[in-house]
């Protein structure tokens, strides 16, 4: 995240325009300009991926996306300026908020818009030599990975008596560990790899951050969705998993807003067979459980102990919530 205001005056010459006033939200500027209020994103200054991400971002344009607002060209007709350090790129403004994902219509008009880019983000041709972070085809690897490393954290954790995390660790692991084997097993037995080959052959692209404060509800009652520098080569449908993962959260893995989200992605863009396959089996895989023990047994994460253990504890406590949508979603469309 940057740290220091830039030269905002400078940069927006670059676009011929004049910063009248400006406020800095997070990575973002809202600079009020004579044309109105403008979004000027701060991106580390990594060409190879910002052709990619601009790439993709126009696709959706040209598909006639509507639900984002467009870049806006430098005046020398490059989708952004750099000081060697920092990237900027200038969009409109979207007024409005984050959506409500406890509103049940703000939680389906955002599913509904998440289809209908994914809908469009199909016949994308990336730009050579660009930084695409291709995850097709890589799931199953990843997932075997990421069991052995849970076994391997058993040991790590019984090497540290005393420790509160790794003692709660060894407490919890065996419940997860067989929801990771069957993760594995289904994904093994699904047509995976079929679907990478379609995913390929199609050309598409996922979004990489579908979170809550990425789609933005107007006082038009429109939603936009925002935030692309996490675009990928990647199925759709993991996507959309990691979206429901989410918001199921957040609703103690309740089947019926499960179903709501499938619904409303139906709507627009209808999953296959394929696809709930792939999605019954990934949703198995306890990402998260993962995600936090690796944080704290490879001193990465950046919260205090307590507060790590804290957070740990808090996502075991629905274990068994999760365990049950997990058996729940595999009747889903049967």
């Amino acid at each position: 995240m940057i740290t220091e205001i830039p030269d905002l005056a400078q940069i927006m010459k670059h676009w011929g325009l004049t910063v009248l006033d400006f406020k800095k939200i997070k990575d973002v500027f809202k600079i009020k300009t004579e044309y109105g209020y403008k979004n000027l994103k701060v991106s580390p200054l990594v060409p190879q991926r910002l052709l990619f991400v601009h790439q993709a971002v126009r696709h959706l344009e040209k598909k006639g996306f509507d639900k984002m607002y467009p870049l806006i060209p430098a005046l020398n007709g490059e989708s952004y300026i750099t000081d060697s350090r920092y990237a900027y790129t200038l969009f409109d403004w979207i007024e409005g908020r984050q959506c409500d994902f406890t509103v049940l219509s703000e939680l389906s008009g955002a599913t509904r818009i998440l289809a209908e880019f994914h809908q469009k983000s199909t016949g994308f041709k990336p730009p050579e030599h660009s930084n695409m972070r291709n995850r097709l085809d890589k799931y199953l690897k990843h997932f075997e990975e990421h069991y052995h490393d849970l076994i391997i954290f058993k040991e790590t954790a019984l090497s540290m008596p005393g420790d509160a995390f790794a003692d709660f660790y060894l407490s919890q692991v065996d419940f997860f560990l067989p929801m990771a084997a069957q993760a594995i097993a289904k994904l093994k037995t699904s047509c995976y790899s079929d679907l990478v080959t379609a995913a390929r052959d199609s050309g598409c692209f996922a979004h990489g951050d579908p979170a809550a404060r990425n789609f933005i509800l107007t006082p038009a009652d429109t939603i936009f969705i925002i935030d692309f520098d996490s675009c990928r080569l990647d199925l759709p449908v993991m996507d959309l998993i990691k979206f429901a993962r989410r918001v199921l959260k957040k609703y103690h893995w309740d089947f019926e807003t499960a179903r709501i989200l499938m619904e409303s992605y139906n709507q627009i863009k209808p999953i296959s067979a394929t696809e709930l396959e792939v999605m019954k089996a990934v949703l198995y895989f306890p990402q998260k459980f993962w995600r936090m023990a690796i944080r704290y047994f490879h001193n990465h994460d950046r919260h205090s102990p307590e507060r790590a253990l804290h957070k740990f504890n808090k996502y075991v406590s629905t274990r068994h919530e999760l365990a049950r949508l997990q058996l729940e979603f595999d009747n889903y469309g049967g």
